[in-house]
């Protein structure tokens, strides 16, 4: 046998070796449905833990992150309540920084350094104050109407609870990264459209989950390529079952800190929203504007009213859809996925037009006679742009 074909032979062997290889640890690594059910047996024995997450948000009308630490523990008040203390390290607004929130179980505090406020409160005055709202609705619901939660049908185990889950999405391995100074796995959790409620079919996206691969521990979650929002939690320290000190949860009051007990701030503040809602509701007459085009093949498929706005949807092959929404008040927010943002012409009035790199999918805004206008979703912009002018 030749140098030349030796050689030769030794590398396919090689190929073939590392292919094996690689296959065979692909095949070592638990499916999705597999880590999931592993990662609620962990968190079922959990009895403690701490950790400090990164977090990153995007709401309709405006943009979050920060870092805070968190320390829990189970069976903390005396009917097995947790027992929490969560600490703000880091914010977009100075204002936020340091602001502590404890409880025991029975007692809660929340701190403002900025202020030197302290909010105190007990679980027994937010129980009364629940039940004092449940009374002030009693009779709203038919005493006839069947409610629909059924305890029996809850599932039992973490396996169950899977099965359950992926009735609404699929789950699915992206490989691995590292994070909080380990590797972990990432699954994808992509909603199965038809099985959701309208208001999450209009929002859209998916979620991203990272499990450490030791004991598949949740590391981090992300909510993405969402219509309306998008957020990020992921931790740069975990750790469970440490056994930590019951002091950690109870606030020593700084010295000339004031103190506000929290009923009375809730009856302050809920008057406060019940006026500001009251400005933002849209009016009970309102008629909402139908396009009198669509794209070829759109089906109207439903119509509903989400946050007080009304949104009809359209349904398009391939189960894909877009929206349309109409609403007295809609913050804006710009999609994950949008790589371009143009300033258009809409009606005669200004609007803002997103489309994603690949301009089949967009999200175009307006006002109108005191009215914001939507339309997003799998529609092309310049489809969006006709849809939005044939409103009538």
């Amino acid at each position: 046998m030749t140098t030349k074909k030796r050689t030769i032979i030794i590398s396919l062997t090689l190929v073939l070796l590392i292919a094996s290889v690689g296959i065979a640890a692909a095949m070592m690594i638990p499916a999705a449905d597999r880590l999931l059910t592993q990662s609620l047996e962990t968190l079922e024995a959990v009895t403690d833990g701490h950790a400090v997450l990164e977090i990153q948000a995007s709401l309709p009308d405006q943009s979050m992150n920060g870092t805070v630490e968190v320390w829990g523990k189970l069976a903390m008040g005396p009917n097995g309540e947790p027992g929490l203390r969560l600490q703000v390290l880091a914010a977009g607004e100075a204002e936020f920084v340091g602001i502590t929130a404890v409880t025991n179980g029975t007692e809660f505090w929340l701190y403002y350094p900025l202020s030197n406020t302290v909010i105190i409160g007990t679980a027994a005055e937010m129980a009364d104050l629940l039940v004092a709202k449940l009374v002030e609705h009693e009779g709203e619901r038919p005493h006839n109407e069947a409610i629909p939660f059924d305890p029996a049908q809850l599932p039992q185990t973490p396996a169950e609870a899977v099965a359950k889950l992926l009735e609404y999405v699929t789950a699915e391995r992206r490989g691995s990264v590292a994070m909080a100074g380990v590797t972990a796995y990432q699954l994808r959790l992509v909603p199965i459209a038809e099985k959701l409620p309208e208001e999450l079919r209009v929002a859209g996206g998916y979620l991203n989950l990272w499990l450490r691969t030791s004991d598949q521990l949740p590391l981090g979650i992300e909510y993405t390529q969402g219509a309306f929002a998008s957020g990020k939690i992921t931790a740069s320290l975990a750790e469970i079952n440490t056994g930590l000190d019951d002091a950690i949860f109870t606030l020593d009051i700084p010295a000339g800190a004031e103190v506000i007990k929290a009923i009375d701030l809730l009856a302050m503040a809920e008057a406060a929203y019940a006026a500001k809602a009251a400005e933002m509701v849209t009016p009970a007459d309102f008629v909402p504007l139908t396009p009198a085009y669509v794209p070829e093949g759109a089906l109207l498929a439903e119509i509903s009213t989400i946050g007080g706005a009304v949104v009809q949807r359209y349904a398009l092959a391939d189960g894909r859809s877009f929206f349309v929404a109409q609403g007295a008040s809609m913050p804006l927010n710009p999609p994950a996925e949008a790589t371009q943002e143009d300033a258009v012409t809409v009606r005669g009035t200004a609007g803002t037009l997103f489309r994603n790199e690949a301009g089949n999918r967009a999200l175009l805004s307006w006002s109108e006679d005191s009215f914001v206008f939507l339309i997003g979703g799998d529609i092309a912009p310049e489809e969006a742009l006709n849809v939005a002018d044939s409103l009538r």
